[in-house]
């Protein structure tokens, strides 16, 4: 039976926060200052997870015509927010999820700008292929289901047109269940996909550049066809082969890529650690920025050899985080670039990181809870916030990315 709720604020997930009957109620598809009528998912000590099934009281945050495939896909949990309404909503999200990390993140967060993007921005997917159903999609909300993406905002027109071409040679070829890797460049004119799920179908397929298949740890096994990479246009040109890690959101990538050459400028190190460091994408705005001696370091092979060949004569450390923090070298005149997986920096990296103690750390956080773990372990040793930036680079979701300098208070 549907509850009546009054929301009065935006919590984890993107979720509207209300209160009633001695209980916290999360309740997805609601938004600050609504009534909502909602139905239960799940409960547990004192904690229920609902999900809004009628607006009764709309909120001016309230997107008036969402994207129509919302309801059913599982990828945007705030597609009924309107693009105007994303700082202030990003930044509450932000300051609920920091709202046990040292008061000077928060207070820094309350006051920082919101880069805010625009939709259509994927230049990264991954697709789910229902062989049963014959249908490429992403997954429906708490749910292996296959949904259709063809009325999808986040991703471009160059995918959309090209979903339908990939299933049907999809179905040809008779694939198992598997995922498709979508890569494409900035300007949305080359895409080339990589497979999970054994065969891939011959050529050509639609407006697809390459497609290959993909073994463990994202390298590209034989039998595909076509390009295995892209061009990112940025200030310098950088390949990204299909299926490793870049960022993914097209507006504000060249953006990311200028406030991090303001900021090693800024600092003028002598010397840049790239950590986590990719194909190079922020190792390059390091050398665009004046910086002679960098190093990346990358666990993924297939990563590393890119960065290796996107950035001749810089130094790729293909290891992990932890084994290149155990030598990590001079930490006089060195800024490290932090940019550590969703689960933020592991216990050992940090600790190793904070021995270290490079004169000048930039982070760049995957969410608010990790930029107030991680950053909350530099400011308690000894390192001061100069600067933090709050990042929509998956719009349409609440995830929002923080980019943060810190300086040695020594220094």
């Amino acid at each position: 039976m549907p509850v009546r709720l009054e929301i009065e604020a935006l919590g984890g997930g993107g979720r509207g926060v209300a209160r009633s009957g001695g209980k916290v109620w999360f309740v997805a598809g609601a938004l600050p200052g609504e009534v909502v009528e909602a139905e239960v998912e799940r409960e547990r000590a004192g904690i229920v997870e609902a999900r809004a099934t009628a607006v009764v009281r709309e909120s001016l945050w309230r997107e008036a015509a969402p994207c129509p495939a919302a309801t059913a896909c599982g990828g945007c949990d705030l597609a009924h927010l309107r693009r105007s309404a994303a700082p202030e909503a990003l930044r509450e999200v932000a300051l609920g999820a920091l709202r046990h990390a040292p008061p000077a993140l928060a207070d820094a967060v309350r006051v920082a700008p919101v880069r805010v993007s625009e939709m259509a921005w994927r230049v990264r997917a991954r697709l789910h292929w229902d062989r049963r159903r014959r249908a490429l999609g992403f997954h429906a909300r708490r749910s292996h289901e296959v949904v259709d993406v063809s009325p999808c905002r986040v991703l471009s027109p160059l995918l959309l047109r090209a979903v339908g071409p990939l299933a049907d040679a999809l179905g040809r070829a008779g694939a198992g269940d598997g995922e498709l890797e979508w890569i494409e460049d900035l300007e949305g004119g080359t895409g080339v996909a990589g497979w999970r799920g054994g065969a891939v179908p011959p050529a050509p397929v639609g407006e697809v550049a390459g497609f290959h298949p993909l073994l463990g740890g994202a390298r590209i096994g034989a039998g595909g066809w076509g390009e295995r990479a892209v061009t990112m246009r940025l200030p310098v040109a950088l390949r990204v082969p299909v299926g490793v890690f870049f960022q993914g959101n097209r507006h504000l990538l060249p953006l990311l890529f200028a406030a991090v050459v303001e900021l090693v400028r800024h600092g003028e190190p002598s010397r840049v650690v790239d950590l986590y460091g990719g194909v190079g994408l922020l190792a390059a705005a390091a050398r665009f920025a004046g910086v002679r001696e960098i190093t990346v370091v990358e666990a993924s092979r297939p990563a590393a050899e890119g960065a290796r060949e996107n950035l001749p004569g810089v130094s790729v450390a293909a290891t992990s985080a932890e084994a290149f923090l155990a030598s990590p070298g001079t930490a006089a005149g060195t800024m490290a670039i932090v940019d550590p997986p969703r689960a933020s920096l592991s216990p050992p990296a940090a600790r190793r990181l904070l021995a270290w103690g490079p004169e000048r750390i930039v982070l760049l956080a995957c969410d608010a809870a990790m930029f107030g773990r991680d950053g909350g372990r530099l400011v308690g040793a000894g390192y001061a916030l100069e600067s933090v930036e709050l990042w929509d680079l998956f719009a349409g979701t609440h995830h929002v990315e923080l980019l943060a300098s810190f300086r040695r208070r020594d220094s």
